[in-house]
């Protein structure tokens, strides 16, 4: 039997390895994602509707301004496009404002063409515009400087051209604005809480029987890991975040970030946790014997971790709830039993308390983690007892009176 458990692990840790690799090689990575396609879509249609426009103000020009100003406008989320567009305006405004001004006293030379960038650039930083309306400025001064001398009534055009490209990028992202599926923004958050979950199944399975230093240090490893998860994590939630920044089409989904910020928190901690109970187990490897106790408790931690996850990704759902409180009673269970049987086969011994008693506390951390949303049920009944108890005194006194 325990040849068969280690032969199952060892398989497990090389498909750990080997799945990035055989997953690119099996199935290679889409060139293009249907969302860049979408937006290319959005994009092409606005830039074409905007040229249409442009020449309908003025019939006799070549608007080329109009849809450059969409295709630097448009883009995935409403806030990244408006702030894109008020930088494009501003910075165009300016430039073009500048040129007129310094055509009156300079010729286009060497000299003349560094003075109004240098003095362009600085415009743009002392208005704290970003990197889009800084460069706008110069841009747009230089070319109305240079092509406006010889080509009548340049600079209007080209504020005209950017006003109609930037509000016709602005209506295309408003009429259809992008929003991950809610199901894509809790699997993200999710995803490190999956992956505590996933070490700690296979620490508890392991140490039930005889296990390695070499064991201990692939799961260290595998729990550092846990970093690049985390960050990963709260990268993709800050974008999905942004997404729904000023988003009609996500304001459903405010809720749901909420519940995504939870659970990366929780995940965060979590990963701390599973982290300390690797190097524990690391550090007592040279006195490594079977624990199966200490093993049903983080095999129990993992349970409870997966039924808060579940919990997380099904928000409302009574039967979720229950198992959540099942799996943390049958966790709580299984610690009490481990730390009895410790305080037996340990008694005083410090070695044994300072490096596998660590395992033991970090799982009761976990599942403080994953209870805080039976502890919020409670303390919400709390406050409405509380509350009824209020109201019924004051109708007894109001009926005394």
């Amino acid at each position: 039997m325990t040849m068969v458990r280690r032969a199952q692990q060892e398989v497990r840790r090389r498909w750990r390895t080997v799945r990035p690799s055989f997953r690119s090689k099996v199935f290679p990575p889409v060139l293009v994602s249907r969302t860049q396609i979408l937006l290319a879509m959005k994009a092409a249609v606005a830039a074409g509707i905007a040229w249409a426009v442009a020449l309908l103000a003025d019939p006799h020009s070549r608007p080329y301004f109009a849809p450059l100003a969409v295709i630097l406008i448009v883009q995935p989320t409403v806030y990244d496009s408006l702030s894109r567009a008020f930088q494009r305006v501003v910075g165009v405004l300016l430039g073009v404002a500048a040129a007129l001004a310094v055509s009156h006293f300079l010729t286009p030379s060497g000299w003349s063409i560094g003075i109004i960038v240098f003095a362009g650039l600085l415009l743009g930083w002392s208005l704290r515009l970003g990197p889009q309306g800084v460069v706008q400025v110069p841009v747009s001064a230089l070319l109305v400087f240079a092509v406006g001398s010889a080509t009548a009534d340049y600079g209007a055009r080209r504020v005209l051209e950017t006003l109609i490209g930037s509000a016709i990028a602005v209506l295309a992202v408003l009429v259809s604005p992008s929003a991950p599926a809610p199901e894509r923004v809790v699997s993200d958050a999710l995803t490190p809480l999956r992956r505590c979950r996933d070490i700690l199944t296979e620490i508890g399975s392991a140490i039930g029987s005889a296990w390695t230093l070499e064991q201990a240090e692939d799961w260290r490893r595998e729990a550092l890991r846990l970093y690049d998860a985390t960050a990963r994590a709260r990268r993709d939630y800050e974008g999905h975040q942004l997404t729904a920044r000023w988003n009609a089409r996500a304001r459903r989904q405010r809720l749901v970030l909420e519940r995504a910020d939870e659970a990366l928190r929780v995940g965060d901690r979590i990963a701390v946790q599973t982290r300390s109970i690797t190097r524990a187990l690391v550090d007592g490897a040279p006195a490594a014997r079977p624990m199966p106790a200490v093993g049903a408790v983080l095999v129990s931690a993992a349970s409870a971790t997966e039924a808060y996850a579940a919990w997380v990704a099904s928000p409302g759902e009574s039967a979720d709830r229950q198992q959540l409180s099942d799996a943390i009673r049958v966790a709580g269970q299984t610690s009490g039993q481990a730390i009895a049987r410790a305080q037996q086969r340990w008694r005083d011994d410090p070695a044994q308390w300072l490096t596998f008693g660590t395992i033991l506390t970090m799982s009761q951390r976990i599942l403080a983690e994953v209870s805080s949303p039976l502890v919020q049920d409670r303390g919400e009944l709390r406050g409405r007892s509380r509350a009824d108890r209020t109201r019924s005194g004051a109708a007894g006194a109001d009926g005394g009176g």
